[in-house]
This record gives C-alpha cells, sequence and structure tokens, in this order.
C-alpha cells in the first residue's frame, strides 16, 4: 500500500488545490511533496532492512488484454522514486520565489506530473507503464503552455509534444509486440522477462524502444526539442523535466532494454554508447558557445544524461551502477544549476550571461553555494559529480576506448564553460544595476539543503549502490 500511497499522495493533493483555490494552495504543494518524501524514505528503510521487494497492489484491470494494476519497488525504484518526490520538492520550493498566475492551476499541475511520474517508476505491467508514461505528457504540456516564457511559446510547446509524443507511439508498438509474443496476450513485467525473442525480433524492439527513449532523455540527434523547451518552461518545471523527466528514459532503459532484448545491444549497444558519447561532446561544444545561462544549463543536462546512457550501454554491473549513481547526481546537480538560473533572472529579468557580473561582492553566500554545484557538475572530488563521474569513465575505459576519450574530452570542455561563465557573472566587471540582495529565507534554506546532499553524497555514496545492488544483480545474474 506504501507504493500506491507514492501517486494518491501529488494525485488528491493536486484535486484539492483545485478545490481549494489560491489561498492555501503553496501550503498545500509544499506538505504534500514534503509528506512524498518522507513515505519514500520510509519505504526506502524498510527495503534496507531486509532486501525484499516493496508490495503495492496487484489488481486485475482488462483481464481479456492481460492487463492489470500492478506497482511494486524494488531497490531502482526506490532510488527514482527518491529522485522524483526530491525533485518535485525541489520544484515547488523554487516556486514559491515567484508570482505565478493561477497558481493553483500550476502547483495542481506539478502535483499531478509528480504522481504520473511516480507511476512510471513503479508499474509491473507494461501497458500500466506506457499510460503513466504518456499521461505526464499532459501536465508538462499545460505547465509549457501556460507558464512558459519564449516568443513562440505555442510553436516550442506543439514541438515538445509531438516530438516526445510520436516517439512513444513506437515504444508502444515494441510492447504490444512484446506483449502479444506468445499468442497470449500478458504484459505483465515477468512474463516480458521470459520470452525468448528471436535476433531479429530484439533487433526491432530495441529500435523501437530506443527512440523513444533518445527522444526523451535527450541525446543526439534526436534532441531538437530539448534546448527550446527548457529555456522556455518555468525554472521549476525545467526542474522537472530535467531532473525526472528525463529519469523515466534511462530508468526504461534499464529496466525494459536490458534484460529484454540482449542480444541487439550486443550488437548495436557500442553503436548507441558512441553516439551517446558523441552527444556528450555535441552538448559541451553547444553549452560552451551560449550566451543564455539556463539555455547553456540545458546543454549542460543533456552531456550528463548522454554520460549515462553510454554507461547503460556497456550493459554490464559496474557500468550499470555508474549510470544509476550518476541519475542521483544529474538530478541534484541540474535542479541546483536551473535555481542558479531563476535567481540570476529574478535580479534583471534575463538570462544573458553579459548582463551580470561582480555579483559576488553583494550576494557573497549565493556565490559561494553556487561554486558548490558548479564544482559538483565538473566532478570535482569530495562532490557526488566526482563519484558517478569516476564510476563511467572507468567503466568506459574498459569497454570502448572511442566512447570514453569522447566523454572525458567533453568534461575538460564543461570545466572550461562552467568557470569562464562563473567568472563573468559572479567576479567580472561590476554591474550593480538590479535587484542585488544575497538568499533569504526559502531560497537560501533550499540552497543550503542542496550543497549539503552534493557533499554528503561526495562523501558517502554507497548507500545508492547498496540500495541498487540486488536488484542489478538480478538483471544480469537471473
Amino acid at each position: 500500500m506504501g507504493v500506491l500511497l507514492t501517486l494518491l499522495i501529488p494525485f488528491i493533493s493536486a484535486i484539492l488545490i483545485l478545490l481549494a483555490g489560491k489561498n492555501t494552495s503553496q501550503k498545500l504543494a509544499v506538505m504534500s511533496t514534503a509528506a512524498s518524501v518522507v513515505v519514500t524514505g520510509i519505504l526506502t528503510a524498510m527495503y534496507f532492512k531486509d532486501g525484499a521487494v516493496i508490495a503495492g497492489v496487484d489488481w486485475p484491470w482488462v483481464s481479456s488484454m492481460g492487463i492489470r494494476f500492478h506497482l511494486e519497488a524494488d531497490g531502482v525504484s526506490l532510488l527514482l522514486l527518491l529522485i522524483s518526490n526530491v525533485v518535485a520538492l525541489i520544484s515547488i520550493y523554487v516556486s514559491l520565489g515567484d508570482n505565478y498566475k493561477n497558481v493553483h492551476q500550476y502547483y495542481a499541475l506539478i502535483l499531478m506530473m509528480q504522481a504520473f511520474m511516480n507511476g512510471v517508476f513503479v508499474a509491473q505491467d507494461l501497458i500500466l507503464y506506457y499510460i503513466f508514461w504518456e499521461l505526464v505528457l499532459i501536465p508538462a504540456y499545460f505547465l509549457l503552455l501556460g507558464w512558459g516564457r519564449h516568443d513562440k511559446i505555442r510553436s516550442v510547446t506543439l514541438k515538445f509534444f509531438l516530438y516526445t509524443f510520436l516517439g512513444s507511439l513506437l515504444m508502444l508498438v515494441g510492447i504490444i509486440w512484446l506483449g502479444s509474443y506468445n499468442g497470449t496476450p500478458d504484459f505483465s513485467l515477468n512474463a516480458i522477462y521470459g520470452l525468448s525473442l528471436t535476433t531479429n525480433t530484439q533487433i526491432a524492439v530495441f529500435a523501437a524502444f530506443m527512440i523513444a527513449y533518445a527522444i526523451k532523455t535527450p541525446f543526439f540527434p534526436f534532441h531538437s526539442w530539448m534546448a527550446d523547451t527548457y529555456t522556455a518552461a518555468p525554472a521549476p518545471v525545467t526542474i522537472l523535466f530535467s531532473g525526472v523527466m528525463s529519469k523515466m528514459a534511462l530508468y526504461s532503459i534499464f529496466r525494459f532494454v536490458l534484460p529484454v532484448v540482449p542480444d541487439a545491444i550486443a550488437t548495436y549497444g557500442p553503436f548507441v554508447m558512441q553516439l551517446a558519447a558523441f552527444s556528450v561532446l555535441y552538448a559541451s561544444l553547444m553549452a560552451l558557445a551560449q550566451k543564455d545561462i539556463k539555455r547553456m544549463f540545458a546543454y549542460v543536462s543533456m552531456a550528463h544524461v548522454g554520460l549515462i546512457v553510454a554507461a547503460l550501454m556497456i550493459n554490464n554491473i559496474e557500468g550499470v551502477h555508474g549510470a544509476l549513481m550518476f541519475m542521483a547526481v544529474h538530478a541534484i546537480v541540474t535542479s541546483g544549476l536551473f535555481f542558479t538560473a531563476q535567481i540570476l533572472f529574478r535580479m534583471k529579468g534575463t538570462h544573458d550571461i553579459y548582463s551580470f557580473g561582480g555579483i559576488r561582492q553583494y550576494m557573497p553566500v549565493f556565490a559561494g553555494l553556487y561554486m558548490v554545484v558548479l564544482f559538483a557538475s565538473i566532478g570535482l572530488p569530495l562532490t557526488n559529480g566526482f563519484i558517478g563521474e569516476f564510476m563511467i569513465l572507468t567503466a568506459l575505459l574498459k569497454a570502448n576506448t572511442l566512447a570514453m576519450v569522447l566523454a572525458s574530452i567533453s568534461i575538460v570542455i564543461g570545466a572550461v564553460y562552467m568557470l569562464l561563465t562563473y567568472r563573468k557573472v559572479m567576479l567580472g566587471q561590476d554591474n550593480t544595476s538590479g535587484n542585488f540582495s544575497d538568499l533569504q529565507h526559502n531560497d537560501k534554506f533550499l540552497f543550503l539543503s542542496i550543497a549539503f546532499v552534493i557533499i554528503f553524497m561526495g562523501i558517502y555514496s554507497t548507500w545508492i549502490t547498496q540500495l541498487c545492488d540486488n536488484t542489478v544483480l538480478n538483471i544480469f545474474q537471473p
């Protein structure tokens, strides 16, 4: 029942916010996301205690088609639930610093998006998984359309929707193929794992799934919707897009691709690995050329997820553990980066890097905490970014030298553009026009919390490996 609560808490809270109206929407949103984090933390503690999968519900739904409403959580699902609910809480806290129109609708949509994303991570039936996957698009679409900032917001929103929706249709074809493969429809995950697929079928399913996941992640060349969408969306929504929605695809590669189509991965995995590594390099070069700091951070996010895809395509225990570690890293770091962009936007109403300068002398707390996030982004030791990058690069070195070289060059480029941007914004020529007041109240608490998590994970990260180890072993040593 606890697994079901991770869906019900945000979904029911969203309905209550719509009914209650504007006055209580912020408090209800904070309470709901905080409750979701607490529930997920309790479930995680229960899992650590005995290592048993956390049972949810398993109800017949469309019996004639072999579809069940089946939810449960193992170690990897719990990690993704933690990421989803913590990032949702961060998103709500970032929202508190701004005045949004129709605020009750705004918070309700965020909570609905959270509920559906949680559903993706605990669904044990592929049709149910697909329904949650598609439902995420509905609140995401309206959040972008209703609160996005862009001269062509309608076209940006339409492009985002069409790319992700059309890619998902290919995945649906693959799901139907798998569920009907033995003649009797059965879309349960256990049944899918038990299939003996021909090599040609594996290749077709691999292509259908990976195109959908390449779009959602995204990585080159399926990324063209990403920069405009991440830049146009309100910062709290961008945090959800980057911190959680991209994880839906990464989690799905681990859950549905690696164990189901091993022959296809053995044949085409190295190509996808090199493509993902090239995507890291491409995104790093694009970030280097940006003048808009939020758009630059969008490409930073793309570079990080490309690194995770490359690690997953290694298709061994070491690579997968590195990928799972870096999923948690990426969620926290990109939340901090887009929060930084929003704080800068509040000062001058722009994300233009060249509009800022000398901020450190007026906002020393902000400058110091931003530096912690920056160091995590470039993988400095004692931050969580170092552990994730080290694990992935070590695994890539053994698996594919070209991918490792491309990723390593990209990391160096990343350090260059992140440090140059920090120097310009924080240490550059004094530019005092604007609202330069240091972090206060909610913003200060949130930024300190993000910095604490970055350092804590940098010092003690083995809990993530321990949490996921049984699930990873079950994939590779069934």
